[in-house]
């Protein structure tokens, strides 16, 4: 889809915001040329789910939600540090601090744009409607620039 003339419009818009956060996240990009690697339209039916998982050799990640029904997939994010994982307590309450080992994103509407490093560990949970969950998932890679 990345590749597809008619949803270019989309595929500069990820590249384009996914290289502004990474910026806006300190690190020094001008060297690298960056490109969207995939773009991929998912449909999650009924149990449908994706396990935890990173992507290797990207930088940036992104889903652009469709349709997103009640009860439906949403996405989780896990802290990627391993060895907070060997040696973590439980949390309390809802607030969002240094020690969630979790964020889940259960109020997904369609519309909604996600951007994320493509090192965060990442899933979506399964489908517990009888209508799919649809998105559009992307990565951006990149490749040093030609002198």
């Amino acid at each position: 889809m990345g590749n597809d003339p008619e949803l270019s419009f989309l595929a500069d818009y990820f590249g384009q915001t996914a290289t502004d956060l990474l910026r806006k996240q300190g690190y020094f990009i001008d060297p690298f040329e960056f490109y969207i690697s995939g773009m991929w339209a998912q449909e999650l039916g009924c149990r449908g789910s994706h396990e935890p998982h990173v992507h290797p050799n990207m930088q940036m990640c992104g889903l652009y939600f469709l349709e997103t029904p009640e009860g439906g997939s949403f996405p989780i994010f896990s802290d990627p540090r391993q060895g907070k994982a060997m040696t973590d307590f439980f949390t309390t309450g809802e607030e969002i601090t240094v020690a969630t080992p979790k964020i889940y994103f259960n109020n997904m509407i369609p519309g909604t744009f996600m951007f994320f490093n493509a090192w965060l560990p990442h899933q979506l949970t399964p489908n517990q409607s009888q209508h799919p969950t649809k998105f559009i998932h992307f990565a951006l890679a990149c490749r040093e620039r030609a002198n």
